[in-house]
């Protein structure tokens, strides 16, 4: 640990000096950074000490003894949090990926997938929709069963808002939406943005399954979260580059909340993998400054529905 002292009219000053008060750095808390600051003089004192090399008039301020690294271990600057959203800092890009959840009646699931398969077609061919679908998955451990995950990707803000305003023009569209409402007992949509660290979703292939891992936050963590996990990702993605499919964070929903999805072969291959990313000592010390920050966490293992564009 480095210490830095500076002063507005300074002195070199020498381990011998008298000065009082004194403060022994050494003494100090343990921790990345601290901050001493006082008066030195009073102005009864006739003359600087005689073991001080005076470099400037007598008259100093303050001194400030700082023990914060040169380098920031940071991966997202602590200094741009005070001043910035975390969206505009944390994410990748301008996407906006919507997660549609919705718990289907059991004995019309056949009927649910027909409908929303026709739904997906309908999007498909209505370029005024500028929803892209990206995945469709089924939950079959962990979770509620007999629920459906449909990604879709926006390219910005400005793209929800057209789509908005096209559905309700879009008369195939409605009447095929409302078809559906009699399969379904609950539907939530949230809206949230990707992690710059994590790769962006895309389209899969093969027979995978799929780890859905959500995880809520105590808020104002965000930031230590995505510090972490920037080195986090890499130690997962080094066991195999492509077991990482998505990060995402709500912006619209349910509030410090976390997605991390990973693909995998099957279930043991998914046990392999995990098991693999503690053969790195860093790994350690991501679950250790993580799991403070989390105050309920979930897993579900899903497949990917037979109209999913990811397989």
């Amino acid at each position: 640990m480095s210490c830095r002292l500076t002063m507005s009219k300074s002195y070199k000053i020498l381990a011998s000096s008298p000065l009082t008060p004194t403060f022994n750095p050494l003494a100090a808390p343990l921790s990345s950074s601290c901050n001493f600051n006082y008066s030195l003089f009073a102005a009864t004192q006739p003359s600087p000490p005689s073991s001080c090399t005076v470099k400037s008039c007598y008259n100093v301020n303050r001194r400030s003894i700082s023990t914060s690294p040169r380098v920031p271990s940071w991966f997202f600057s602590k200094e741009k949090e005070k001043s910035a959203g975390h969206s505009s800092l944390i994410s990748k890009d301008l996407s906006v990926y919507e997660i549609v959840s919705e718990r289907v009646v059991p004995k019309d699931w056949d009927s649910y997938l027909n409908q929303k398969q026709d739904l997906i077609s309908c999007i498909n061919a209505s370029p005024e929709i500028k929803a892209e679908h990206i995945a469709s998955w089924n939950i079959v451990t962990g979770g509620n069963l007999f629920t459906a995950i449909h990604l879709f990707r926006y390219d910005g803000w400005n793209e929800i808002d057209l789509t908005r305003d096209a559905i309700k023009k879009n008369q195939q569209y409605l009447d095929l939406d409302r078809s559906g409402f009699p399969f379904i007992t609950y539907k939530k949509i949230e809206l949230t943005k990707n992690f710059s660290f994590w790769p962006s979703p895309d389209r899969r292939i093969g027979d995978n399954v799929y780890d859905i891992r959500s995880y809520s936050l105590k808020p104002g963590s965000m930031y230590d979260w995505s510090n972490y996990w920037a080195k986090g990702i890499k130690h997962r993605s080094a066991v195999r580059q492509d077991v990482p499919y998505a990060g995402l964070f709500t912006q619209l929903g349910q509030l410090h909340t976390i997605y991390h999805i990973w693909c995998y072969k099957n279930l043991a291959d998914r046990k392999q993998c995990r098991e693999g990313t503690w053969s790195y000592p860093e790994w350690n010390e991501v679950v250790a400054n993580t799991v403070p920050l989390v105050t309920t966490m979930n897993t579900q293992i899903a497949e990917p529905l037979p109209f999913s564009p990811s397989k």
